[in-house]
């Protein structure tokens, strides 16, 4: 049985994306049973030079946007740049339900048809990787994807929001 890459970044996408959904909702809900400033989850990061909670989620959003252009074939200067917006948690739920509906629209065929296609992709100042669709999807996309959520998991929970494995599994 083979499996196609649509299905594989489409489904993988919106599982990550309703578990990411799942932990703002529920990191919310404690704020507000707790009377802690939003702000207090939103800004905070694990390490001074990473980037804040917030942060995490609006890259990845746009990264999954970006993602399923560069797997339409859309070329590299002609990718969506989403402004780095959401400052609260229904802010950034609205956004990933916005960037999720992005993603699923992409065409199945034209992703499916593109996996040998070679895509570079910028991986530091004035350095780049070339991929084909496949490559990029399975060992660069999907890998991101999952370490800007786990991270955002990650940093609710040390916080002290009861979030759970269901949750970040979307289920």
């Amino acid at each position: 049985m083979t499996i196609a890459l649509s299905h594989i970044f489409k489904s993988s996408t919106a599982q990550a994306f309703r578990g990411l959904t799942n932990i703002l909702a529920k990191a919310k809900a404690h704020t507000e049973a707790t009377g802690t400033a939003q702000e207090a989850f939103l800004d905070n990061r694990l390490f001074p030079d990473m980037h804040d909670m917030k942060w995490q989620v609006q890259m990845i959003t746009e990264f999954a946007v970006r993602g399923a252009a560069r797997m339409s074939g859309v070329a590299t200067d002609d990718l969506p740049n989403l402004p780095m917006e959401g400052d609260t948690f229904d802010a950034l739920i609205a956004r990933i339900a916005e960037c999720a509906t992005k993603v699923s629209e992409a065409d199945d065929a034209t992703i499916d048809g593109n996996a040998t296609m070679l895509i570079t992709m910028p991986v530091g100042p004035e350095q780049t990787i070339d991929l084909d669709g496949q490559t990029y999807v399975l060992s660069f996309y999907l890998p991101n994807l999952l370490f800007h959520v786990t991270t955002t998991y990650n940093l609710l929970r040390a916080q002290g929001v009861p979030v759970g494995k269901k949750d970040y599994m979307g289920m």
